[in-house]
C-alpha cells in the first residue's frame, strides 16, 4: 500500500467520521444534526488517523482478537493525545466522556475503545479491500492529482482553523464562528424536517432505546464508583498493616 493510498484512505475515513459525528452522535446527544467537526471542511482527522492506524496494524496482524485490541489501543491513544492538545494548547474541549463509565479525564472511555476496535475490524475485513479496488480502477495520474488537491485543502484548513482557535485574526475568528453557526442552523432545519416525516412509533422506539442505554450506563458508572471505593478501603487497610 502506497503513501498516496494511505492518505486518500485517511481523507475518506475522516469524512466518514465527520458524517457519523454530525448525524448519529449529534442526534443522540442533541436531538438534531450538528456540525461536530473542528475544521472548516467536512472531515474529522481523528477518525481518519485511527482508521489508518488500524489498517497499518491489519497489514501485520490478521488474528481478529489481536487486531481488535491493538487497533483500539492505537485509536484511543490518538484520541487522548488530540484531546490533550486541544485542551492544553487551544483551550478547547470538543468532546467529554466524563459521564461515561471507565473514562480517563473525559478524553477517552471504554465505549470508545470498543467502538474503535469494532470499526477497525470492519474496515480491515470488509471496507478497505473494496476501497483499494476502487483506487486501482482510477487512473494513477488522476488519483495523484486528487491526493495533492486534498492535501493542500487539508493543510490550509488546518492552518486557518488553528489561527481561528488562537484568535490570531479577529476577522478570521468571526468567519469561523459564523460558518459553523450557519452550518448548524441548516443541519437543525434538515433534521427537524426529517423527524416530522418519520413515523411516531419509530421515534418512540428510538427514544426508548436511548433511555435504556443511558440507564445501563448510569448503573455501570455506579458500580464503577462502588468498585473504586472498595479498592480505596482495601488499600488503606493494606497500608495499616
Amino acid at each position: 500500500m502506497t503513501l498516496e493510498y494511505l492518505f486518500l484512505s485517511f481523507m475518506l475515513y475522516s469524512f466518514g467520521g465527520w458524517l457519523w459525528e454530525t448525524t448519529v452522535c449529534s442526534l443522540w446527544e442533541s436531538g438534531h444534526f450538528l456540525n461536530r467537526g473542528s475544521l472548516l471542511g467536512p472531515y474529522c482527522p481523528v477518525y481518519g488517523g485511527g482508521a489508518v492506524a488500524g489498517i497499518l496494524v491489519g497489514m501485520y496482524i490478521q488474528q481478529p482478537t489481536k487486531l481488535f485490541f491493538y487497533s483500539a489501543m492505537l485509536c484511543i491513544l490518538a484520541e487522548y493525545l488530540c484531546g490533550s492538545i486541544l485542551e492544553n494548547i487551544f483551550s478547547m474541549k470538543l468532546w467529554d466522556y466524563s459521564g461515561m463509565a471507565f473514562q480517563i479525564k473525559g478524553r477517552v472511555c471504554l465505549l470508545g475503545f470498543l467502538f474503535f476496535g469494532t470499526a477497525c475490524l470492519i474496515i480491515n475485513k470488509f471496507i478497505e479491500p473494496s476501497v483499494l479496488d476502487w483506487f486501482d480502477s482510477v487512473r494513477p495520474a488522476l488519483l495523484h492529482q486528487i491526493a495533492i488537491a486534498l492535501a493542500v485543502i487539508l493543510a490550509l484548513d488546518t492552518i486557518l482553523s488553528a489561527m481561528a482557535f488562537r484568535r490570531v485574526s479577529k476577522r478570521l475568528y468571526r468567519f469561523y464562528t459564523r460558518w459553523h453557526a450557519c452550518l448548524n442552523r441548516e443541519f437543525r432545519s434538515l433534521s427537524y424536517a426529517m423527524q416530522r416525516k418519520c413515523p411516531e412509533w419509530l421515534l418512540d422506539d428510538l427514544s426508548g432505546m436511548q433511555e435504556l442505554i443511558l440507564d445501563k450506563n448510569r448503573n455501570l458508572c455506579q458500580k464503577q464508583e462502588k468498585y473504586k471505593e472498595t479498592m480505596l478501603e482495601n488499600l488503606q487497610r493494606f497500608k495499616k498493616f
